[in-house]
């Protein structure tokens, strides 16, 4: 039995990735971890924006929203914005924290 070969799924690489027979699990649709999306590779950020209607108008109101890549959570909704920036601040300066302690620093 011949193993499979497809091209990386990773947008820009052409290489080929080579899928055994016999292999336990998802077989693997990119060449190198490289190539692998990964959370850890994309950075968090903290957003302020103000409240969107249906209709497109703007509210007097501010939303607090994480992103990591295309993945985001609402944290804090209808806020002031002095509100809404003092929040988001913390929250930069507590992630921030959490790094440098993760790699072995005091913040």
């Amino acid at each position: 039995m011949s193993a499979a070969v497809v091209i990386c799924a990773a947008p820009d690489c052409d290489n080929l990735v080579e899928r055994r027979p016999g292999r336990i699990g998802r077989p693997p649709i990119y060449c190198s971890p490289t190539c692998r999306p990964s959370l850890a590779k994309e950075s968090l950020t903290v957003e302020v924006a103000q409240t969107l209607t249906d209709e497109g108008e703007l509210l007097r109101e501010w939303n607090v929203r994480l992103r990591r890549g295309m993945h985001s959570v609402l944290v804090r909704q209808e806020l002031g914005p002095l509100s809404a920036e003092s929040f988001a601040r913390e929250l930069r300066y507590f992630f921030q924290g959490l790094a440098s302690t993760q790699r072995g620093r005091e913040p």
